[in-house]
């Protein structure tokens, strides 16, 4: 199919610019990269339940929690983190928002979406990832760690040393891990490979945040990478939710077969061009659509070549064949089981919860989600931190279509093998 190359263009910057830009996006969206403290994403969930169930008071106890792994035994071994002897979730998956080509990255228990892929320029999945300023490092110690494109050897951390780039298993093909574990009370702000030590002082001023530990990627030959921070590359999209008709100016759409299948949301990318920079296989996510059928939720999303749309796609990371199902593979989910203990409201704070929820969602509603909170009270749950959900893909024509969640395998498969893409414009 004929596409017409369109190449994103970025007006360089000044250093100095660039290093407030990142830093007001560091503050404002927190992205990925840095491990901050230990937040378990179960815990976050459970929070969140407890809201709801009585009310989202202030003084609500919080859940106790304990991972499949210990906290209080971090580890790294050959460059990969463990907790209490379990692999920990990190590593690097591919971006599903429309119009962008981008990754999102997982260290430990802090991620994000929508970093760029590597470039000559900068090496790194993710870009120039978090930012969070420190004096010293949390009881809990932390474990910092970036996930590198070809031609980088190692990192030269200051104050702390030279720490090698392992390959590590889930991680894109040539792609390696740099990791390193800063103890408990240690002092220092790591400041990723493109920032200087001027980065503390940009918003943050007289603060005191010890010593800069600035990373330095290095190559084979031991010698230093220049790093230039690169710019996810992005191009126009439209959204939409379910009852609203798909934006005329979006380049892909897809419809199912399946009887019962409805629309929840949608975004699409309203250009289609490619990526000249990436210095690896990526992917151009033309259309994300989440899907309602029977009672589950499915995300689904149609992909490009970002090099070269309309070429075919690589194919996608840690895919394995579906049996049975000729052209179809599955990426196994990559995920954590996270136990807690459901809290015990004192009796003060269920009247308080009683009374405020009875004045939004009335009296019999409040009582039964009281007796939800009695039910649950310290009981022992389980839940899932997910960083990549099971997904299974096939392609079609010069593009992948995907999906993601739904309740099994079957009812994956179901659904990917009723979508039908119906519009897939290249070039205008």
């Amino acid at each position: 199919m004929p596409v017409t190359v369109e190449p994103f263009e970025a007006t360089p910057s000044p250093a100095i610019e660039i290093e407030d830009g990142v830093i007001e996006d560091a503050r404002r969206r927190q992205r990925h990269r840095r491990r901050r403290g230990v937040a378990l994403g179960g815990a976050a969930l459970v929070i969140g339940l407890l809201a709801v169930l009585i009310g989202g008071g202030g003084d609500s106890q919080t859940p106790s929690v304990r991972s499949s792994g210990d906290l209080s035994k971090l580890t790294l071994v050959h460059g990969r983190a463990f907790l209490g002897g379990h692999p920990a979730l990190m590593g690097v998956t591919p971006s599903l928002q429309a119009g962008n080509v981008g990754v999102c990255v997982r260290v430990v228990d802090v991620g994000d979406c929508n970093g760029p892929f590597p470039t000559i320029a900068d090496p790194v999945y993710g870009g120039e990832g978090g930012f969070s300023p420190k004096e010293k490092v949390g009881p809990e110690g932390e474990i910092d760690a970036i996930f590198t494109g070809p031609g980088v050897a190692s990192m030269r951390v200051a104050h702390l040393g030279t720490f090698k780039a392992e390959s590590a298993p889930g991680l894109p093909p040539g792609a390696k891990q740099i990791a390193f574990y800063r103890p408990p009370g240690s002092r220092g702000t790591v400041i990723a490979p493109g920032l200087t030590p001027r980065a503390l002082q940009t918003g943050f001023k007289n603060a005191h945040y010890g010593p800069a530990l600035t990373e330095t990627l290095l190559d084979g030959s031991g010698h230093a990478i220049p790093v230039t921070l690169s710019h996810v590359f992005t191009l126009p999209n439209s959204y939409w939710q379910g009852s609203q008709t798909p934006p005329a100016k979006g380049r892909c759409a897809i419809s199912s077969t399946l009887a019962g299948v409805s629309t929840a949301w949608g975004e699409v990318a309203d250009k289609i061009a490619a990526d000249p920079s990436i210095t690896t296989p990526g992917w151009l996510t033309c259309l994300n659509v989440w899907f309602s059928a029977a009672g589950e939720s499915y995300d689904a999303a149609v992909l490009l070549n970002a090099r070269s749309p309309g070429k075919p796609p690589a194919m996608l990371w840690g895919a394995i064949p579906v049996p049975g199902h000729p052209g179809m593979v599955e990426i196994p989910p990559v995920q954590r089981e996270v136990h807690y203990l459901f809290p015990r409201p004192s009796r003060a704070q269920a009247a308080r919860e009683l009374a405020r929820n009875t004045k939004t969602v009335g009296r019999a509603r409040a009582e039964q989600l009281m007796r939800q909170v009695k039910e649950l009270a310290g009981k022992e749950q389980t839940s899932w931190d997910v960083f990549v959900p099971s997904t299974v893909a096939r392609r079609v024509g010069p593009t992948w279509v995907l999906v993601r969640y739904g309740n099994s395998l079957a009812q994956r498969i179901s659904l990917l093998e009723s979508l039908r893409v119906t519009k897939l414009k290249l070039r205008d």
